[in-house]
């Protein structure tokens, strides 16, 4: 799952019989998403939901009925949905905790996906939006943020519980699932209509993804039937959803084990050649400095002159005492004041070549923090730290620095709006479009 943070100052401890442990950051949604813990100890994600779910007894009881056919989504490659409940007039939805990195984050970290890992992947996604479908549901949001990499492989999580309307329809959760799978293929958002691109993916991979894209309704596969066209087996033993959640395993996320007193390593899947070729010469760069210093070592103990007749080798090798100024007060850290932390979400305009566009904007900052984090996606998708640069005048500067994702390094500021409330959002980078826009307090 994406970062765990602590809960702000005013989100409740508990949810029905879950005690609220965290802030689950990094993944959109229209409300909060909270790590908790049941009273047998299973840790499970709860979703705050907006919207007016808990009006009256009709809106009640239509929120119960789509939970519990959300909760019969068949768990193959699919996070289940645990339970539902509401909670000081707000419903809530609980749903099965996936430990490890989404899909966006292990490219950003690891790069792009080939071979049978890649297969693996692109099964497993299929696998799970199939789930999805048979129980009468869509994904409606579907991208690489909304696939967590387990130890188990790949699940699909945050999915709708309503029925298809509008644009949210299976075909538009197999389109997303084209564009999702290319991303893991070229490590970054990438064209289905260019044959450039579409040469990264092996067959039947390329045509499945052609014909997601296809404006002809006629040419677009359901996700079973992309599933079984990557197992090429329409009966399996185990089914076809059985069959691809094994076929999918090869594409799960080990974390390796931590050496005691020592945090772990952040999860890794099987490196290929090129990664190998980096850690060897990296090896023989080792090698090469650890000589170097074996070499200085036993020119001091060899070459170096003898201590001055009448002084010891102790006072030879004692240098003169100097005068020490008194060290300079720290600092006081820069930190987010506490009307601004919370959630901010909202669309901002950027300007390119090629036109404006809009890109969806999801910041993320804590009371008293010296940073927080920032989402975009969209026409791409990426996930950013802020570091925290000045508090002038209500206006908050904040470093974009560390980069998940096809984004670029830049200065985000942060000021309240003229009229309206919410913050005033600008994005100003080195080689990228800036970008401005208007965001609202969502948690």
């Amino acid at each position: 799952m994406p970062h765990v943070t602590p809960l702000h100052a005013g989100d409740p401890g508990r949810l029905g019989r879950y005690r609220l442990t965290g802030r689950i950051a990094g993944m959109p949604a229209d409300g909060p998403i909270y790590l908790a813990q049941a009273a047998e100890g299973t840790e499970v994600t709860i979703r705050l939901l907006k919207g007016d779910w808990a009006r009256d007894g009709a809106a009640r009881d239509r929120f119960t009925a789509e939970a519990n056919a959300a909760s019969r989504v068949a768990p193959f490659c699919a996070a289940r949905i645990l339970g539902a409940g509401f909670e000081a007039g707000r419903a809530f939805l609980v749903s099965e905790y996936v430990a490890g990195p989404t899909l966006l984050e292990f490219v950003a970290d690891e790069g792009a996906w080939e071979g049978a890992d890649l297969e693996a992947l692109a099964i497993g996604t299929a696998t799970g939006l199939a789930a999805v479908h048979q129980a009468g549901l869509v994904h409606g949001d579907f991208g690489p943020e909304y696939v967590v990499l387990g130890t188990d492989g790949p699940k699909v999580v945050e999915f709708g519980i309503t029925p298809p309307y509008g644009a949210a329809t299976p075909a538009a959760d197999m389109r997303a699932w084209a564009h999702t799978v290319l991303y893991a293929a070229a490590g970054a958002p990438a064209d289905p209509h260019d044959p450039g691109d579409l040469n990264l993916l092996p067959e039947p991979l390329r045509g499945l993804v052609v014909q997601c894209t296809s404006a002809d309704p006629a040419k677009q596969p359901t996700a079973r039937a992309a599933v079984i066209e990557l197992l090429d087996d329409d009966d399996p033993p185990a089914g076809v959803l059985g069959e691809g959640t094994r076929r999918a395993r090869r594409a799960a996320v080990q974390p390796p084990p931590a050496p005691d007193g020592e945090s772990p390593e952040p999860p890794r899947r099987r490196r290929g050649g090129r990664a190998v070729a980096i850690w060897w010469a990296a090896g023989v760069a080792v090698c090469i400095l650890a000589i170097a210093v074996a070499i200085r070592f036993a020119q001091s103990q060899t070459g170096g002159q003898a201590p001055a007749a009448g002084r010891s080798p102790s006072a030879a090798a004692t240098p003169s005492p100097r005068p020490t100024s008194p060290a300079p007060s720290p600092t006081p850290a820069v930190t987010v004041p506490p009307d601004l932390a919370g959630t901010w979400a909202g669309q901002v305009s950027q300007n390119s070549p090629s036109g404006t566009f809009s890109v969806n904007v999801l910041v993320s900052l804590g009371a008293g923090a010296t940073g927080g984090t920032v989402r975009y996606f969209g026409p791409f998708s990426c996930q950013d730290d802020l570091d925290l640069v000045s508090d002038a005048f209500g206006t908050l500067t904040l470093n974009q620095e560390i980069v998940h994702g096809p984004c670029q390094k830049g200065l985000v500021t942060l000021s309240p709006a003229a009229a309206g409330g919410g913050l005033r959002f600008s994005f100003k980078g080195k080689g990228a479009p800036a970008a401005t826009g208007t965001l609202a307090k969502s948690g």
